[in-house]
């Protein structure tokens, strides 16, 4: 038996979550071992910031903001030590090739840094109930990706299981708060899947991970295709005033697709353009604030664009992204008044960024409004736009490790004009593999 064993340093396309608006990537000294024909890749990144928020010590009732408002008598200010934008991560990959035709499987994980073991309710030490940082605390796992691929250069290629879904997916990749905190959005190191926002909700949706099954056409000179179907999911509310689903019966998948160019070379003029398309029909369980539910089978669209173009050392991106019943941060919610009437949700962002040796200087606004509708309140708390501005210093210490740091400001208006402000100032490192 013969064995032929190399040593590779290739990286993994399930990375490109690693910040390529920044060039940041942990695909250069991803560690791989290929044997008899099959390569087995490991990659991932380890993330921790400090962040010092300054919460609204006076805020308005915003139903539906996620940022962070002192209670009476407490100190508006606060400190955390916590993962990013970007969860720590480690993705495993296995891929090879028979009679023509490439296959791969990637698992990603992507477990934080600060407790968080009942912060959806579970968890498995001694805390019973609370929401807070105690000792013996642990992190949450979270998978976001499980996936396999089949296909090749020619015939395109055949992707099922989960991960990142096309709507928003291009524009957090090119945000340049990724591997940074971007919006710290809470007084304590816990937060949604260990996360900050970055600016998802600030200019643009999160590209849920989701089980599905997709096809990526081949490159016809810098013009590709995608389109899948996928799980569909319930509609959420946060705030109660919404009409939301659980566990409902979807006779029809959710579909996606997107379309992107890419154009240019690194030495020169470069860039890319990408539109994204989303369509889901929902089954509504349940109204918002006792209200009656007159539209149960509202359908959800939403459409983005994202452009980047690149000369240089100089980037500038633009997003802007459309939807009905789309909601608010990511997919579906608070889509959807009292009633089930869709809301129409519409954001961006613009950025710029200037790269000299091995330091970026960022700069990223952003904002995401959704609008009210016939069964909501005239006037009332829910939540009519946030926004936000970033400025950052992203400094390559080595090829693969960033240090970070960026200061904040970022605003949640409700309907009736009431708003919560608050800034943090955050410094971290962003070490990948």
């Amino acid at each position: 038996m013969t064995c032929n064993t190399r040593i590779l340093t290739r990286g993994s396309a399930a990375l490109l979550f690693l910040g390529t608006g920044l060039g940041i990537s942990g695909a250069a000294q991803a560690f791989a071992v290929e044997t008899n024909g099959v390569t087995f890749s490991v990659t991932g990144n380890v993330n921790t910031n400090y962040t010092f928020t300054t919460c609204d010590k006076t805020p308005g009732a915003v139903a539906g903001s996620l940022l962070c408002a002192a209670p009476p008598g407490a100190s508006n200010h606060a400190s955390s030590l916590n993962s990013g934008n970007l969860p720590n991560g480690i993705v495993l990959g296995v891929k090879t090739t028979f009679e023509g035709i490439d296959s791969a499987v990637y698992y990603g994980f992507y477990p934080g840094v600060a407790n968080n073991d009942f912060a959806f309710g579970n968890g498995p030490n001694i805390q019973t109930g609370g929401s807070g940082n105690v000792a013996l605390g642990t992190p949450n796992l979270d998978v976001r990706q499980l996936y396999a691929t089949f296909g090749n250069k020619s015939l395109g290629t055949l992707k099922i299981g989960r991960d990142y879904s096309f709507l928003g997916f291009d524009a957090i990749v090119n945000d340049i708060t990724l591997i940074a905190v971007g919006v710290a959005s809470v007084r304590t190191a816990l937060s949604p899947a260990n996360t900050t926002l970055g600016t998802i909700g600030f200019g643009h949706l999160f590209s849920t991970p989701n089980a599905g099954i997709t096809y990526l056409s081949p490159d016809f000179g810098g013009l590709s295709g995608a389109i899948g179907i996928f799980q569909p999911l319930d509609s959420l509310s946060v705030t109660g005033i919404s009409a939301s689903s659980s566990s409902s019966a979807k006779p029809a998948p959710g579909l996606q697709g997107q379309v992107k160019y890419k154009f240019g070379d690194a030495k020169g003029l470069n860039g890319f353009g990408s539109f994204s398309g989303l369509y889901q029909k929902h089954e509504l369980t349940a109204p918002g604030g006792g209200a009656v539910l007159t539209d149960s089978n509202p359908v959800a669209i939403g459409v983005d664009f994202t452009g980047k173009v690149a000369y240089g050392g100089a980037a500038l991106v633009g997003h802007y992204y459309y939807g009905e019943g789309l909601g608010a941060y990511s997919y579906f919610i608070e889509g959807f008044s009292p009633t089930g009437k869709a809301r129409i949700s519409q954001g961006g962002y613009i950025q710029a960024t200037y790269t000299y040796g091995k330091t970026t200087l960022g700069a990223n606004y952003g904002i995401s409004r959704l609008n009210s509708t016939d069964g909501d309140v005239d006037g009332g708390t829910l939540l009519k736009a946030n926004s936000k501005y970033t400025v950052g210093l992203y400094h390559k210490l080595l090829p693969n490790l960033t240090l970070t740091s960026e200061y904040t400001d970022a605003k949640s208006k409700a309907n009736n004009n009431q708003t919560v402000d608050t800034s943090n100032f955050n410094f971290g490192f962003f070490i990948s593999f």
